[in-house]
């Protein structure tokens, strides 16, 4: 029969072996870019005025109208500059199954096709973007009378940069090669 503290100091030895690892491996810095900048100075103002629309619609019982609907604005600029954030760092939702049953050499050809894909997607969301925020040019908010083409063009800027984000990081995986194996999706995000 075996002892439960000897399993409890097993599983204490195993844990402070993986911290010792852990430790001796520097964390990775942390580089910000321009999407990031926008975001957190985006996801800050969409707050603040998330806050005053509470504030005064619940506390002061008398509600701004413009707070909702900037905020609704506010966030759908957010979405594509994360979008360009997501696309840096190569984080996009994929389903890479099929990808990873390739050779190491047909799946970066693989993998390069399906970047310039997608960039081509977002190229095209670029031009289809750009038109509707000309055609809104004199189209004002529902709340304040400014064009609602500023709207978009800040989702056009954050497209730009997904586009520009994407081609970069394809371009660079590609040069980087592929391992021999794919690497075990299952622990990806296994980190301690």
């Amino acid at each position: 029969m075996r002892d439960t503290t000897t399993a409890g100091m097993d599983a204490g030895a195993l844990f402070a072996e993986l911290a010792a690892e852990e430790a001796a491996q520097p964390e990775p810095g942390f580089a910000m870019a321009p999407e990031d900048w926008a975001g957190f100075a985006l996801f800050w103002a969409m707050s603040g005025i998330v806050f005053l629309q509470f504030f005064t619609r619940y506390i002061l019982n008398d509600s701004l109208a413009w707070t909702e609907e900037i905020a609704s604005y506010m966030l759908m600029v957010l979405t594509f500059w994360g979008s360009a954030l997501a696309a840096r760092r190569g984080s996009h939702i994929a389903v890479e199954f099929l990808l990873d049953a390739l050779p190491a050499a047909a799946r970066r050809w693989a993998r390069l096709a399906v970047a310039l894909v997608a960039a081509g997607f977002f190229a095209l969301c670029c031009v289809l973007c750009w038109q509707v925020a000309e055609a809104m040019l004199f189209q004002p908010m529902v709340a304040i009378e400014v064009p609602l083409a500023y709207v978009y063009y800040g989702i056009l800027g954050g497209l730009v940069l997904t586009t520009l984000r994407t081609a970069l990081h394809a371009l660079a995986r590609f040069r980087a090669g592929e391992p021999e194996h794919a690497p075990d999706p299952s622990l990806a995000a296994v980190k301690l």
